[in-house]
């Protein structure tokens, strides 16, 4: 097992319990996904910005559960002002 697995199985515990306090499915929660997402839009547009693009697309799935996550990232990265020549 990696390091980063390591790592990632001990953050299970707390997103179980986070998301069985929150009454939703902790299978859903994709760390990889989220910390992909979250890099992108810390390096491309603006660092604080990261947790708050975490936070929309956490609001987009509950909003639009018929769109799948890579449709809903790419709505966020899409949005991504480009970067000036």
């Amino acid at each position: 097992m990696s390091d980063l697995a390591r790592v990632e199985q001990s953050w299970a515990p707390w997103i179980e319990a986070v998301a069985g306090a929150l009454d939703v499915d902790a299978g859903q929660v994709d760390v990889t996904f989220i910390h992909s997402l979250t890099q992108v839009v810390a390096h491309e547009f603006a660092r604080p910005m990261a947790p708050v693009a975490a936070y929309v697309l956490g609001l987009a799935v509950a909003a639009h559960p018929d769109r799948t996550a890579d449709e809903l990232r790419a709505a966020i990265v899409g949005a991504i002002p480009a970067a000036d020549a």
